[in-house]
């Protein structure tokens, strides 16, 4: 399996454990979440698996548009600018370690 197939995987898993969590009631359902859960696990899986920079890259911008989509508008703004930023310079200090 290629990085991008192991990723898709991944997030294929996180959106059907997200589901049954929402169908058991133990998460809400929130298409947000639906959307932006499955999009940050395949980014920072992508970015984990792909062994490039332009995976890294790829990877970290994923991750920081699933995370700010899940967080939608139950979030405020300054915890999603927050956690990008964090993201931002986590996916940079690792790309520069390759």
């Amino acid at each position: 399996m290629t990085p991008g197939e192991r990723a898709a995987a991944l997030a294929a898993l996180a959106l059907g454990l997200y589901l049954i969590a929402a169908s058991l009631g133990a998460a809400p359902l929130s298409l947000n979440a639906a959307v932006g859960i499955p999009l940050a696990v395949f980014g920072a899986a992508y970015a984990a698996l792909g062994g490039t920079r332009e995976a890294l890259l790829w990877g970290g911008v994923l991750t920081i548009a699933g995370v700010s989509t899940a967080a939608g508008g139950a979030a405020p703004p300054l915890l999603v600018a927050g956690v990008a930023l964090v993201f931002v310079s986590l996916f940079a200090l690792l790309a520069g370690r390759r």
